[in-house]
């Protein structure tokens, strides 16, 4: 680390105890464990989930606001901001949104000296005219489900999205040191978009705990399984039905295999795929294993021989856009830029198979440590199970592959000391004079 930079804060508005082990909670954790004071400020929970007091030797602030439109403009933040611009050397920042934008000019016109990092979390698709709308069902008890949608913007709202893209990124460009973004597709879909950001953004990939996955899997003593694995939340946005309908194609030629789908079966889906089950016949080799969490997760994976993501295009990234009004449901365009369950079975040893969405390709190397096929296609998801199902030889090069992959490039580790790299590099920029002190 630099010593000369030494508090940072990571503002991640929506942080919860499922963020711990994700990127907002990990780099965090490692920062603070190569020596920076790190803080996780975040807004109290509307639905008062879970959240730690800290995560490892980095700390989590909450502020203590409730009002919508407060949060929404991002006022609660700026107020801490004045209040502690003194004590804040580096700022990171989720999302390229407007409230980003000028959350970093404001931290910019308070403390000229700081460093500003907005972490994108994106696909690199950055207008979209169309994609899947998530509706979140709420009842007087809360949440009840999802509803998934597809939806189609007007000319208008497309000509006003990409007016405030244009003002959040020309703010972006001037008041923020470094922008990162999970995979080399999605940079390249921004430079398209705004080509004088090259100088400030980087590749920076997502990825897992591997010292925390070692200690979950060193007492488990299983054997691998003829079965194929799904991680996530059991919904269309997934291709859960995709995954079901070729698996029911190779059901009588692979007699001895079965799926596993781990993980929430949302309420409005629940129906449609317990019907496609029985449908296709699947009764006995389909398996809804529900949420498994720690050590049981670990288990699941090292059982499975073969992991599978199906996701659909528009559904591949969370950002948590939110239109709730006081009633009725909550509508939230749903994306993913490179889910944990993939890496994480790259990391156990899984011959993983995924659609072509987000940073897929990037994470499996381009089908060298993994196999990829066309989002929706059933046909192509079928002849990759086959392949894999049927070829043992296969399944342990690619297992083997991913593997490597994982551990030279994807875990938090190697990671964070890239982005330390970046921040020590930034500070002897901006401070030419200081020189930067190793940490012995």
């Amino acid at each position: 680390m630099n010593r000369q930079v030494r508090d940072v804060v990571l503002w991640f508005p929506p942080f919860r105890s499922i963020h711990v082990m994700k990127d907002p909670g990990q780099i965090a954790e490692h920062l603070a464990e190569i020596g920076y004071n790190v803080k996780i400020v975040r807004y109290q929970d509307r639905l008062q989930a879970e959240c730690p007091a800290s995560i490892g030797k980095a700390q989590v602030e909450t502020l203590q606001c409730t009002h919508r439109l407060s949060r929404l403009l991002g006022l609660p933040f700026y107020w801490y901001l004045i209040k502690n611009r003194g004590t804040i050397h580096c700022l990171i920042l989720y999302f390229a949104s407007l409230t980003s934008a000028v959350t970093s000019l404001l931290f910019k016109l308070l403390n000229r000296g700081g460093i500003c990092i907005v972490k994108m979390d994106s696909d690199g698709r950055l207008y979209r005219s169309s994609g899947l709308l998530i509706k979140q069902l709420r009842s007087k008890q809360g949440a009840i489900g999802y509803e998934t949608r597809p939806y189609r913007r007007n000319l208008g709202i497309r000509v006003l999205s990409r007016l405030i893209g244009e003002l959040r990124f020309r703010i972006l460009a001037y008041t923020t040191d470094l922008l990162t973004i999970e995979s080399p597709e999605a940079m390249e879909r921004v430079l398209q978009a705004h080509p004088w950001l090259r100088r400030r953004i980087a590749m920076l990939p997502n990825g897992v705990c591997t010292k925390r996955l070692d200690e979950l899997s060193r007492s488990l003593c299983v054997t691998r399984e003829n079965k194929v694995l799904f991680v996530g939340r059991i919904e269309y946005a997934k291709g859960i039905d995709v995954l079901i309908t070729a698996f029911s194609r190779l059901k009588d030629k692979y007699p001895q295999w079965q799926v596993d789908l781990v993980g929430e079966v949302v309420p409005v889906f629940e129906r449609d795929v317990k019907e496609l089950i029985c449908l296709k016949s699947l009764a006995d080799r389909v398996v809804l294993s529900g949420p498994v969490y720690g050590q049981g997760l670990a288990e699941k994976y090292l059982r499975a021989q073969v992991f599978c993501l199906p996701s659909r295009k528009e559904s591949f990234s969370f950002i948590g856009v939110d239109f709730k009004s006081n009633s009725g449901p909550r509508p939230v365009i749903w994306r993913e830029a490179s889910p944990i369950a993939l890496v994480e079975a790259m990391y156990f040893g899984n011959a993983v198979v995924s659609s072509d969405v987000g940073a897929a390709g990037y994470v499996l190397d381009y089908g060298n440590a993994g196999m990829i096929f066309e989002s929706e296609n059933v046909q192509q998801l079928t002849t990759c199970l086959d392949n894999l199902m049927g070829n043992e030889q296969l399944r342990t090069r690619l297992a083997a592959a991913a593997r490597s992959r994982c551990e030279r490039l994807f875990n938090w580790d190697s990671i964070v000391e890239e982005l330390n790299h970046h921040i020590c590099s930034i500070y002897a920029r901006k401070h030419p004079r200081a020189r930067a002190t190793p940490e012995e």
